[in-house]
């Protein structure tokens, strides 16, 4: 038994010692040689850079620009295809009267603002004819290029055998027979008439008859 006793123990030192020598160095390579942390660089996704100032003003300009240009393409002209509807309207009697005329070639091509100044025009300075019949005013109620319609107003009145011709405005108005309702307005001006005239007018120059009348406007009419 002490045989055996004592071989154990010859074993059994020198592995405790090598043990504890391993364990030993362990903890001196830790200690002298600590682990290095490997730290890997994860990419972060990074926005978009903004379109600079300048970029955003070249944008809108080039965006307006296209704009104008679609609007342009777009605008609204009369042509030949465009309905042309005239509204003859009696002040007097309430009563309108429409009828669809064909397009006046000088009216082709033109856009609203040419064709309300033009219509401003024609108001401002109406044909003798267009007086005749009682003309008073116009306006334009629709513009398109497929439709376009224009009021013309008259104040009619009723035929008159004789007239009286007075001054408005240093020109010459034709009343009816009752002195009081207009007949016409004119263009002549009482300052473009013989003297002897002029001193009539004033006072109210009589008219006989209808004739009578369109002989004074054709002889003094510029």
């Amino acid at each position: 038994m002490k045989f055996l006793k004592g071989v154990s123990l010859f074993f059994l030192y020198p592995c405790i010692m090598l043990g504890s020598g391993i364990y030993i160095g362990i903890l001196l390579n830790n200690y002298f040689y600590p682990r290095q942390i490997q730290y890997i660089e994860v990419p972060v996704p990074v926005p978009a850079a903004q379109t600079n100032e300048q970029e955003v003003a070249e944008e809108e300009e080039i965006s307006q620009s296209d704009s104008a240009a679609v609007l342009s393409r777009e605008k609204e002209v009369i042509d030949a295809d465009t309905e042309y509807i005239v509204e003859e309207y009696d002040t007097r009697r309430d009563t309108l009267v429409e009828t669809v005329w064909n397009v006046p070639p000088k009216y082709m091509g033109m856009d609203r603002e040419a064709f309300v100044t033009a219509m401003e025009l024609y108001a401002a300075s109406p044909p003798l004819t267009e007086q005749e019949r009682g003309f008073v005013g116009l306006e334009v109620r629709s513009f398109s290029s497929s439709r376009v319609v224009v009021r013309m107003n008259y104040a009619y009145v009723e035929p008159s055998k004789s007239f009286y011709l007075r001054v408005a405005d240093n020109n010459i108005v034709v009343y009816c027979d009752d002195g009081e309702t207009v007949y016409m307005y004119t263009s002549i001006s009482a300052l473009t008439l013989p003297e002897y005239i002029q001193t009539q007018v004033v006072k109210g120059m009589f008219i006989e008859d209808e004739a009578a009348l369109y002989q004074f406007l054709e002889t003094y009419s510029s």
